[in-house]
């Protein structure tokens, strides 16, 4: 018996602590934080190359590829804090989109860097003025990425506003159908009183003839007794 209890006291419960299911969203942040943190990683090594080196191009290669997979991520949040309706997941979704914009702005800056300093490397044996005329060129390219990179701003900023514009939407169309509710029950409630209003003239009409009706009957017996009483 003292055994049996010992063993009793030494068992313990094991209790298992499951971890909370993560949401659609959630798993869409975690993975824009890892890729954020892979392009950062990968600009600053951009900016490390030089026009030289055979990584420098590589290098390039998958920034863009996490660029692209960053913003396609990005949509997939903004409609799915859409979907919910969660105004704090919408606010974070366009907190993502400004910062994979500077990310971006930074890539560009740093490839651009890229492309201006091997210009310069393949062009020591070359003439002023073919010199000259890259260096334009790569001025030109970086100018029509500037355009490029307001685009994108301004198609960031327009879907923004389409969002915020659906969202006044449908408020407006709550509205609405909470101010058709209140119409169809004060309808309803006139139709009601219109009904008993009715029932109620309709019932003192019928109360007048009964009274108009009792008068004649205690007129006719009266002018009877009256008759036979002067006829006795």
């Amino acid at each position: 018996f003292f055994f049996s209890a010992l063993t009793l006291q030494l068992i313990k419960p094991i209790t298992v602590t499951v971890p909370p299911k993560m949401s659609i969203f959630e798993r869409y942040d975690d993975e824009y934080r890892g890729l954020t943190s892979q392009i950062s990683s990968k600009i600053s090594e951009l900016s490390s190359y030089s026009s030289s080196n055979s990584d420098a191009q590589t290098g390039v290669q998958l920034t863009q590829g996490l660029l692209r997979q960053a913003d396609d991520l990005i949509k997939q949040m903004g409609m799915e804090a859409t979907g919910s309706g969660d105004r704090e997941l919408q606010k974070k979704t366009k907190t993502y989109k400004k910062t994979l914009q500077s990310l971006r702005a930074d890539f560009d800056s740093a490839k651009q860097s890229l492309d201006r300093s091997g210009l310069l490397a393949g062009a020591d044996s070359a003439s002023r003025e073919d010199r000259s005329r890259l260096l334009q060129t790569t001025d030109n390219l970086g100018r029509q990425n500037e355009t490029l990179d307001n685009a994108r701003r301004v198609m960031a900023e327009t879907e923004d506003v389409a969002l915020e514009i659906t969202e006044e939407l449908g408020r407006n169309r709550e509205k609405i159908q909470s101010a058709r509710s209140k119409v169809l029950e004060v309808s309803s409630m006139t139709n009601q009183a219109r009904r008993l209003v009715h029932s109620m003239s309709k019932r003192e009409t019928q109360q007048k003839i009964m009274m108009y009706g009792l008068a004649f009957i205690l007129i006719g017996a009266i002018v009877v007794v009256v008759y036979y009483m002067q006829k006795d």
